[in-house]
């Protein structure tokens, strides 16, 4: 009987091991990110020129407790801004460049066999990096870093039974920017 057990309880952990291992996940995607600011805001510069948009990237692992549940943890690099703008006679350009990391709780609501939507909630750190140059008189560099809520929006449709693609507006509540992003999930 106990050779009956043991053999039993190998089976399955066996069995279940598919399952468990589909609760892990591996993610990655790009998109666009919009900053909600003017060139003012960011260089307390009158008339300064701002380029609004830049690229994002992100990286994520998830843990995927349940059907409905998930926890996450993700980099995310927000773009590059540059700007222009004058004090008095002399031209100062620059950039600011911002990214993020964050651990997020993500509710999953499952639309069909194929398709789900998702919302995230957690806490993220993120760091701003900006320099700034006068002409060829002067060059300045400034970072900081900040704490604070992100949250976003998503739907995924699984293409497989181990990956699939995603799109997701994603914030974090100390920085202006609205990042958009698609990309490929894979289970594992």
């Amino acid at each position: 009987m106990k050779k009956f057990v043991t053999a039993m309880t190998v089976a399955a952990a066996f069995g279940a091991a598919p399952a468990l291992a589909q609760s892990w996940y591996l993610g990655a995607g790009a998109g666009r990110g919009n900053l909600d600011a003017t060139g003012e805001d960011l260089t307390g510069l009158p008339n300064a020129q701002l380029k609004d948009t830049g690229t994002t990237y992100t990286a994520r692992l998830g843990y995927r407790f349940s059907r409905y549940g998930a926890f996450e943890l993700g980099y995310y690099d927000l773009g590059k801004y540059e700007f222009t703008g004058n004090s008095g006679n002399s031209l100062i350009t620059g950039s600011a460049k911002a990214k993020s990391f964050g651990l997020s709780i993500v509710g999953i609501a499952p639309i069909g066999p194929y398709a789900e939507v998702y919302s995230r909630v957690g806490y993220e750190e993120s760091e701003i990096k900006a320099n700034a140059n006068l002409g060829n008189i002067a060059t300045g560099n400034a970072s900081e870093k900040q704490k604070g809520a992100t949250y976003g929006v998503g739907g995924r449709w699984l293409m497989g039974p181990n990956w699939g693609l995603f799109a997701e507006w994603m914030k974090n509540d100390k920085l202006k920017i609205d990042s958009y992003m698609g990309g490929v999930d894979f289970r594992f």
